[in-house]
C-alpha cells in the first residue's frame, strides 16, 4: 500500500518550492536591512554569512527547512525521510550560495573588461534556473543541489516510512521535463534581457547626468565670449583645474573653450572622456559639438555624441 503512493503526494511541487525561495529571499532582505553596515564589507561578508547560517541551520531544526518552506508546507530530508545531518545541509547550502555568488565573483574580476563582465552577468541570468532543471526529469524532483547533497524536498506531512519506501525507479514524463527546461530558459532570457536594459538605461543616465553638470559652465563660457569675443580661462571665471561632480567624475575648461568630462569611477567609462567643443555659427551663435574618445561604447552615448 505504501509503495503504491504517488510521488506527487510525497514530493514538493515546483511552484511551492519557488514561492518558498521567494519568501526566504524577502525575509533575508528584510533582515539584511536591519543589520546592514558598510556597503562593501556587508556585501562581501555579512550577507553571505547570514545566508549560510539561515539556509544551513534551519533544516537541522524540527521545522526541517526554512521559514519559507514551512509557510509552503514543505520540508527537506534525506532519502530515508530523516532530518538532515549538518554535513548534508552545509553541502546543499554551500553549493546554492556558490551559485548565487557568481555575480559577485564576476564583479571582482580585474583581468577582464567591463563589457566582458556585463556579458558574464547576462549569461548567468540566462542560465539562472539551470540548477533546478533536473527537477523535470528526476522521479523525486531533485535539483542539482539535492543531487549533490543526497536530499529531497517533500510535503510537510510526508512521513519517513513513505519517503524511504518510495519507488526510486519511477521517471517523470519526458514532456514535463522539457516544459520545465523551456520555462526555465524563457524566464532566464527575460531576466537577462531585463538586466541588460536596466544596465544600459542606468549608464545612459549617468552620462546624461555628467553632461547636465557642465551646462552652467557652458552658459558661462557663452556669456564671456559674447562680452569679450574670446574664450575665457579657468582663472577668469573662477573655475578650478578640475571640478568634480557627485556621480563619479570631473570636468574642466580648456584654453580653446572646450569642456572635457572625464570619468573616473564607473568601470564601463573609467579613463575615458567626452569633449564639448564650441563652434561659432554663421549667425554668431555658439553650437557645442560633442566628441567621445574611441574607447567609449557608442550604445551608451547620446545621439549627438556618436
Amino acid at each position: 500500500m505504501i509503495k503504491n503512493q504517488s510521488h506527487a503526494t510525497l514530493t514538493a511541487g515546483d511552484g511551492n518550492r519557488a514561492v518558498a525561495l521567494l519568501l526566504d529571499v524577502v525575509l533575508l532582505v528584510f533582515l539584511a536591512s536591519i543589520v546592514a553596515g558598510p556597503a562593501e564589507s556587508f556585501r562581501r561578508y555579512v550577507l553571505p554569512g547570514l545566508c549560510l547560517v539561515y539556509f544551513a541551520g534551519m533544516p537541522l531544526t524540527p521545522l526541517q527547512g526554512t521559514l519559507g518552506k514551512w509557510v509552503c508546507r514543505i520540508k527537506i530530508c534525506d532519502h530515508q525521510g530523516q532530518r538532515l545531518r549538518w554535513r548534508a545541509s552545509l553541502l546543499r547550502t554551500t553549493a546554492t550560495i556558490a551559485w548565487f555568488s557568481l555575480p559577485l565573483l564576476f564583479g571582482m574580476l580585474t583581468v577582464v573588461s567591463a563589457s566582458v563582465k556585463q556579458t558574464l552577468m547576462e549569461t548567468w541570468w540566462l542560465l539562472f534556473l539551470v540548477p533546478w532543471m533536473p527537477m523535470g526529469f528526476t522521479a523525486c524532483h531533485e535539483s542539482v543541489f539535492d543531487l549533490l547533497a543526497g536530499t529531497r524536498v517533500v510535503g510537510y506531512r510526508a512521513d519517513p516510512e513513505r519517503i524511504a519506501s518510495a519507488e526510486t525507479t519511477e521517471k517523470r514524463r519526458l514532456l514535463n521535463g522539457i516544459i520545465l527546461v523551456v520555462g526555465c530558459l524563457l524566464i532566464g532570457y527575460i531576466l537577462s534581457a531585463t538586466i541588460r536594459v536596466m544596465n544600459e538605461k542606468s549608464l545612459h543616465g549617468r552620462i546624461a547626468y555628467a553632461i547636465g553638470e557642465t551646462l552652467p559652465l557652458r552658459k558661462t563660457i557663452e556669456s564671456f565670449h559674447d562680452a569679450e569675443n574670446r574664450w575665457p580661462t579657468s582663472e577668469e571665471i573662477g573655475m578650478p583645474a578640475w571640478t568634480p561632480y557627485p556621480d563619479g567624475g570631473s570636468y574642466r575648461l580648456q584654453e580653446n573653450g572646450s569642456v572635457v568630462i572625464r570619468f573616473s569611477v564607473l568601470p564601463e567609462f573609467k579613463g575615458h572622456s567626452i569633449t564639448f567643443v564650441p563652434q561659432l555659427t554663421e549667425g554668431g551663435m555658439i553650437a557645442w559639438q560633442c566628441h567621445a574618445d574611441p574607447g567609449m561604447e557608442k550604445r551608451y552615448l547620446p545621439s549627438s555624441c556618436r
